[in-house]
């Protein structure tokens, strides 16, 4: 509180300075944007005169007021459109009234993008930026942001899980670490969210899902170390720079308001009552009397028809000195899979003032939202799958009424049971927000001061109940209740200088950025596990005795302090400099360990400027970038540095005499442990042909991760722990990387199109393992089948997470695979795990998209198109349920997977590289179809969309892409969704 209370009395020293400064004569300008092919208005455009700033609201009108008298320049700007540059004489006290047209054209080079701490001209940037704008985003129903932007930015993978509202990961540039995180850092207005990478406290979803997708303008992407080396240790995977919509413009009110409907698109392969009778008879014929007839498909049981529906209204406008806007949204989304749903109520708030003759500048942003979600209970797709396909849905004479196997023995449970009688729900609260002061220096203009305080809180709760008469309770004998509460609240304090002009007798210009940053973090888990329930009447409602209780708690206090500088300087446009420095401490590491600098340095010529190129018309812009940086991370567990103490269970304790005592165990720990950094080089390339109607980048980048941290299995008798966490490793990721953008056709009065094409190829590799660690690989991966078995592994000279089975033979006559026939890659003459080496990895080779957006008269059209080429998907559902051994093991019969047709296996083969199937694929993400008309003289707009409207592909599993570890083991379904709605203004 000390510093804020400094940087208070500093601001409104300055603020009163400020306040003695006469006032100019001043006027307004008011006026309205047009297209000037079909005299369209112009919303968002960008106006600027005399170091005022407005945008047109969806009517094409602007009002820019405090304006100088005297003639001015005023500028017009917007992505897509030619830049308007005209003379405007003001008159003190009076409103002038202009009405400007501007020509389409492709990608200005003058579009400001964010760049952390600040804002640049594209033109300039000199390192991998890519931002996204509202008229690029994705559509149909959008529930995290991340989705706005998948597919549209080269080298940027977004993955998701299906779930309505599911975790969503995002790579930019390939993995950088195993163990820490390899999540971008997400900064909201300026904002950077929880305490680095990720999005924060959550529910069981996605963190980022209290934020709604439809109060965003745009998303800037810093893919490179030079440009996000500026956040330092929280930077090593990336930033993602969020910008919220803000207020322009006359008062208005803004509706948009949807519905939608999703199905299924695939499901797994499994056999059909007629064909697992079949099997029985064959290969159990003793288990035949079991069955009971039915024709059941389990899966059409659990799934359904989801309907959902948002609905958004915001209020905003803009005044003299000010603009605001004030949102609410309504989400409503069910999922496919019956029980599970999520909910959401959103509101923003947005404010700008400008104080004292705009030389003070304040903004406030708050965001929060409350999201209730509610989970399919976990045992219900795999159920789904394995229950026998013979057997009743319900049992009149069961005590839940429910059919399922009478017995003792683990054994496929009733799905339809577990989805009535079990419940897994959880309920987020969330907020952010930040106050962000800005003043010039009225006796020099040059100088900048920037105040940024800020806030993030959140509180989830999450109750999962298990009944204990459901059938797999039963047969282990107990109930289940987890009551897991958490709380998490994040301050920051950010103040920064900022110089910009022309500096001494120095050609060109310079910009000059020094700063401090503060961060600091508590949070407090509660988690109360309880087994054995006396009665199932409260539900998750209550607690009940209970034969095992236990209780957790866990308080972590994080800081992390940073001193920031960044300097830019540019000459005549044509050459380029960008050096930035900070140095982060961080409590997550021990004394010696907690300082970390991360420098970096890019440098950008500009050649179509040069005179050997000025000549050339059909080339309108040709830039040659290189950079180089060092970033950190520090995104993993706290206190790794120092032992924790857990107490022995009942089942743990050690007997003196007739007595028994708990004992006090401590971790194993690594007291060295320090920052994981990644060394990164750019080499870029940004080219404009035709006025810029055809633009667009390629990226060469080369990234290398030292100091990985590992948890690595721990010598027998050197702790008392299996594992420990420490660095062991080194890691690199080096691709390519394009993107071009193109106006195909120019709209006119007849049809636009704009098309837009990305591709990127990175190639991920595991240098090293520390050998004087005594581990030369690790096994990672868990299956489902057997006991404890992995099918990935980490070993140098392999991708990370690569698959480790056996290479299978095949039947030179009949093409199947022999059971149990694996070549003797070693040949010691002995099948075992030497012969087991990595095969491919879930990462994709290539990443290819495009998006095309039409119009035509009032209609719009738009879709977008990706592909994944080189990727690897363990179908863990046809091992685990591929062999005729599940109809005959201590479980009652289990449905089998329809591989087991082809191959015929009796024993399961869950180290073959059969079930290792190529996931490449072609989908169209989405597509949709707009009409905008004129109602009362205000734009209204009604559309439709589909989502997921087909894929392509030669993956014989539900999904091929089944998170970023390649295990498709009875994940969610995805899903096909038709959307519809109305856009008006009020």
């Amino acid at each position: 509180m000390l510093r804020v209370r400094h940087c208070l009395v500093a601001l409104l020293a300055t603020a009163a300075l400020a306040g003695q400064v006469a006032a100019q004569a001043t006027g307004s300008i008011r006026g309205r944007i047009v297209s000037s092919d079909a005299q369209r208005p112009l919303s968002l455009v960008t106006v600027t005169v005399a170091a005022r700033t407005a945008r047109t609201d969806t009517d094409g009108g602007f009002m820019v007021s405090n304006v100088p008298a005297g003639t001015q320049i005023l500028r017009a700007r917007l992505l897509g459109y030619r830049e308007v540059v005209d003379t405007v004489t003001v008159i003190a006290g009076q409103t002038i009234d202009v009405q400007l047209t501007m020509e389409a054209a492709a990608v200005e080079l003058e579009a400001i993008v964010a760049i952390g701490y600040g804002e640049q001209e594209k033109r300039n940037v000199t390192g991998a930026v890519a931002k996204v704008g509202e008229g690029e985003f994705n559509t149909g129903r959008i529930i995290s942001p991340q989705q706005l932007i998948a597919a549209k930015v080269a080298g940027v993978q977004v993955v998701d899980n299906n779930e309505p509202g599911g975790g969503l990961n995002i790579r930019i540039r390939g993995a950088t670490s195993i163990n820490a995180s390899s999540e971008p850092l997400y900064v909201v207005d300026g904002q950077p969210l929880s305490t680095g990478a990720g999005g924060g406290i959550n529910a069981g979803r996605d963190a980022l899902n209290f934020l709604n997708p439809n109060d965003i303008e745009s998303i800037t992407v810093l893919k490179d170390a030079s440009a996000a080396a500026i956040y330092g240790a929280n930077a090593a995977n990336g930033v993602v720079l969020i910008q919220t919509k803000r207020g322009q413009g006359r008062p208005h009110l803004e509706y948009t308001g949807s519905t939608s409907a999703s199905s299924v698109t695939r499901v797994p392969s499994l056999l059909n009552a007629t064909q697992f009778a079949a099997a029985v008879e064959q290969y159990a014929p003793t288990r035949v009397d079991s069955l009971l007839g039915q024709t059941t498909d389990w899966y059409k049981q659990i799934e359904q028809s989801a309907f959902g529906q948002e609905h958004n209204v915001s209020l905003s406008g803009a005044g003299e000195s000010n603009t605001y806007r004030l949102s609410l949204g309504y989400l409503n989304q069910d999922g496919i899979i019956k029980a599970s749903t999520t909910e959401r109520l959103a509101l923003g708030i947005n404010y700008n003032q400008r104080l004292f003759s705009d030389n003070l500048d304040v903004r406030l942003d708050v965001k929060g939202s409350r999201t209730n979600d509610h989970f399919t209970p976990g045992d219900v797709l795999g159920n789904a799958a394995a229950m026998a396909p013979t057997q009743p849905i319900l049992d009149s004479t069961s005590a839940t009424g429910y059919w399922d196997w009478n017995t003792t023995n683990a054994s496929p449970s009733n799905p339809v049971a577990s989805l009535n009688l079990a419940t897994n729900n959880g309920r987020a609260y969330r907020s952010i927000g930040n106050l962000q002061t800005q003043y010039v220096f009225p006796f020099f203009q040059a100088l900048r001061a920037n105040v940024n305080l800020g806030y993030d809180v959140g509180k989830s709760e999450r109750q999962i109940f298990n009944p204990s008469n459901l059938a797999a309770q039963v047969r282990q004998g107990h109930g289940q209740l987890n009551i897991t509460n958490g709380t998490v609240a994040n301050s920051v304090l950010e103040t920064y200088l900022n110089y910009a002009s022309a500096f001494g007798g120095l050609p060109g210009r310079i910009d000059l950025t020094g700063g401090y940053s503060y961060t600091q973090q508590h949070s407090d888990y509660l988690t109360y596990n309880a087994t054995g329930l006396a009665s199932n009447l409260l539900g998750d409602n209550g607690i009940v005795p209970a034969d095992n209780e236990a209780t957790n708690q866990s308080v972590v206090d994080y800081r992390l302090i940073s001193f920031f500088g960044r300097l830019n300087y540019n000459i005549a446009d044509r050459y380029l400099l960008a050096v930035s420095a900070r140095r982060d401490g961080s409590s997550r590491f021990g004394a010696g360990n907690q300082w970390g600098t991360f420098p970096s340095v890019s440098i950008g010529w500009r050649l179509s400027d040069e005179s050997f190129l000025r000549n050339w018309n059909a080339l309108s812009d040709l830039k040659i970038r290189a950079s180089w940086a060092k970033t950190g991370n520090q995104s993993f567990g706290d206190y790794l540095q120092y032992s924790t103490y857990t107490y022995s269970d009942p089942l743990a304790q050690y007997q003196f005499g007739n007595q028994f005592i708990s004992t006090i165990r401590p971790s194993a720990v690594d007291p060295n442990i320090h920052w994981e950094e990644t060394r990164s080089t750019n080499i870029g390339l940004d080219y404009g042909f035709a006025n810029q109607r055809i633009s667009g980048a390629i990226e060469l980048y080369n990234k290398e991760t030292k100091d990985l941290i590992f948890t690595v299995p721990v010598a027998a008798g050197t702790n008392l722990s299996n594992y420990v966490t420490t660095n062991i490793g080194s890691m690199r990721n080096h691709g390519i990387e394009l993107s071009l953008s193109a106006v195909v056709k120019q709209s006119g009065t007849g049809l636009g199109w704009t098309a837009d094409f990305n591709a990127s190829h990175n190639t991920n590799l595991l240098l090293s393992i520390n050998p004087s660690k005594s581990v030369s690989k690790i096994l990672t991966g868990g299956i489902s089948g057997g006991v404890g078995n992995n099918v990935e592994v980490l070993q140098p000279g392999s991708p990370i997470n690569s698959f480790f089975v056996y290479q299978q033979q095949y039947d030179s006559v009949t093409g199947k695979p022999i059971e149990g026939g694996y070549e003797d890659l070693n040949g010691d003459g002995v099948i075992n795990d030497s012969d087991r080496r990595p095969f491919h990895d879930p990462a994709p080779k290539w990443i290819l998209s495009h998006s095309s957006y039409l119009t035509y008269s009032h209609f719009d059209l738009s879709f977008t198109l990706r592909a994944y080429l080189g990727s690897w998907v363990y179908n863990n559902v046809a091992s685990g349920l591929g062999a005729y051994q599940n109809l005959t093991g201590s479980a009652m019969p289990a449905n089998l997977q329809a591989s087991v047709l082809e191959t015929e296996f009796v024993v399961p083969q869950y180290y073959s590289d059969y079930y290792v199937e190529d996931g490449s694929f072609l989908r169209m993400d989405n597509i949709t179809l707009g009409y905008t008309f004129t109602y009362r003289g205000q734009p209204w707009r009604v559309f439709g969309s589909v989502q997921n409207a087909f894929t392509l592909t030669g993956y014989s599993g539900v999904d091929p892409t089944a998170g970023l570890n390649g295990i498709d083991n009875n994940i969610y379904p995805r899903s096909r969704t038709f959307t519809g709605g109305l856009s008006v203004r009020l």
